[in-house]
């Protein structure tokens, strides 16, 4: 992991200057790149099981491989991490403390680039599984997302999570982008006994495929004011430059929590086991190599929310 400072005299030397300003990392003033309170980016130039700062629960570190690469695409960096979705294994999760935590009052950007690799990405037609990343509360997230026949409760309470299922179901259509948020624990909920988490959480939905083998850059915005969460997935042009995936804005409404509290204090990758897979073959079985993750508390003050939902959709 490196600071905000550091990171943002290398970016500018490596082209990187595009991905941090849209990431609000690197705000612009007066024409010059400086460096942002609230700001944490995290760009894999070493490998994380080696950070003392790492936050981590369950079988994440059996899931991820650190690269000691070149860089891969224009504005990359140095070094990257890949990460296994393979959905019937064990679940984990690492992540990076945020310099101070959030909560549901405060305006805040989450990014993430990454490369949905297409070597041996098989997402199966009659399952349900997503590549995710986010925020969470470290104490209170825990390791059951998907819920089972034997108990359909989650426990991933206090998560804002990125979400994409690839498969593509005879029933139900996809792919599908659905980022979700879910609050603290409501016991007073009725569903809670049963559904656990899922009784506070709410989500957005779009139909859209993402590109395989193609560097992404996935923008995570919480609206506390506009009451929204929104996520924009951009892929990353031949010079690096962001260019919206036609149809990828979901919009998570915050007002569907039944008791609307969260804080996060935790960013990183999230890796779950599907609990309610039924044949041989799991839901997902594929890799996603992720080149930055960073935070920055405050909203780009050039992004409108209207103009961005009214976008063309795609098909």
């Amino acid at each position: 992991m490196k600071t905000s400072f550091r990171v943002a005299a290398r970016a500018l030397r490596a082209g990187l200057f595009a991905i941090l300003v849209l990431a609000c990392a690197v705000p612009i003033l007066a024409g010059d790149a400086v460096p942002a309170p609230g700001t944490l980016v995290v760009t894999f130039g070493t490998d994380p099981a080696e950070d003392p700062g790492l936050v981590v629960a369950g079988a994440a570190l059996d899931r991820v491989t650190w690269n000691d690469d070149a860089p891969a695409f224009p504005g990359d960096l140095p070094g990257s991490l890949t990460a296994d979705y393979t959905s019937d294994l064990p679940a984990g999760w690492l992540g990076w403390p945020l310099p101070e935590p959030v909560t549901r009052d405060d305006p805040f950007v989450a990014v993430a680039v990454f490369v949905i690799e297409p070597d041996g990405f098989v997402a199966d037609p009659y399952g349900y599984f997503q590549v995710s990343w986010g925020l969470w509360n470290a104490e209170t997230c825990g390791l059951e997302r998907t819920g089972s026949p034997a108990s359909a409760a989650g426990d991933t309470f206090q998560l804002a999570e990125f979400d994409w299922f690839p498969n593509v179901s005879p029933w139900f259509g996809g792919p599908w982008l659905s980022p979700s948020l879910f609050g603290v624990a409501d016991p007073d909920n009725p569903l809670f006994e049963t559904y656990g988490a899922f009784a506070n959480m709410t989500f957005g939905s779009v139909e859209v495929a993402l590109p395989l083998g193609e560097p992404l850059l996935a923008v995570m915005e919480h609206r506390p004011t506009e009451g929204v969460m929104v996520v924009q997935v951009f892929s990353l042009g031949e010079a690096g430059l962001p260019v919206p995936v036609p149809g990828a804005v979901a919009v998570v409404p915050l007002g569907w929590l039944s008791r609307p509290e969260y804080a996060f204090d935790t960013i990183g990758i999230t890796l779950w086991h599907d609990g309610w897979q039924w044949g041989e073959n799991p839901a997902l079985a594929g890799r996603v190599t992720y080149h930055l993750l960073s935070f920055r508390r405050g909203l780009p003050a050039f992004r409108d929310l209207p103009a961005l939902l009214a976008r063309p959709r795609g098909d």
